[in-house]
């Protein structure tokens, strides 16, 4: 019965802020980014970009050539601009959902304090989830890729969580069964609207993620090649 209740509960649809449809491309790389430089490392390269488009690979100094030097300003411009872009985007996204949802509730549920508790735990918990993902604090943007990586599944999971401690205590105070009906119009209706924006944002991450490790992936092998030539 719970795990029919699952499926048609508010909560639970929050917590996909991408579509289910992944990615064809998941970092394997660390990003750390200050003033003086951009880093990207995990345990096979280690390589860090200064301003300039200077870069010191696996503890070695190597100076690019001109093209290859513009490239590399450029990129970590691009790094320095998109994280904490993406960061904020996605924070504002789950800001607004959260506003639609305790709109929804409001109108439904007069206001259902219960309810709403929950879902601004889910929100707390959504937001801290990602900034263990993206964070960007004084200036400075640190970029965790397992974590990115497990985004979704990790947010669905907490979204189940609290999923059942709402039916649990709904349970006891049979509020839940009582307001049944209103849960599953403001997760039908509200899902059907948010849908779209979730699909079109998640296409967004990708596309930005893609673009990062393609350009990193690019020049990783032109400094590979300098240096071996």
């Amino acid at each position: 019965m719970l795990k029919r209740l699952l499926l048609i509960t508010l909560l639970l649809p929050i917590t996909a802020f991408a579509a289910k449809k992944e990615c064809g491309v998941k970092p394997s790389y660390d990003i750390t980014i200050n003033k003086e430089s951009v880093h990207i490392f995990n345990k096979k390269d280690d390589l860090t970009i200064m301003p300039n488009g200077n870069v010191v690979l696996n503890n070695r100094s190597i100076l690019p050539n001109p093209s290859l030097q513009k490239k590399l300003v450029y990129f970590q411009q691009d790094l320095r601009q998109q994280l904490p872009q993406l960061e904020q985007q996605s924070l504002n996204l789950l800001l607004e959902v959260k506003m639609t949802f305790e709109q929804a509730i409001k109108n439904h549920l007069s206001n259902d304090s219960e309810l709403k508790s929950e879902l601004n735990k889910l929100y707390k918990r959504l937001v801290k989830l990602l900034h263990g993902s993206i964070s960007t604090e004084n200036g400075n943007t640190r970029f965790s890729y397992q974590n990115f990586n497990n985004l979704k599944k990790d947010g669905e999971d907490i979204g189940q969580r609290i999923f059942y401690n709402v039916v649990g205590g709904s349970i006891l105070h049979l509020n839940f069964f009582k307001n049944l009906g209103a849960i599953k119009t403001i997760s039908k209706n509200e899902w059907k609207a948010q849908k779209p924006k979730l699909k079109a944002f998640d296409a967004h991450i990708c596309s930005v993620i893609t673009g990062i490790d393609t350009q990193y992936e690019q020049i990783l092998t032109q400094l590979n090649q300098s240096i071996h030539k």
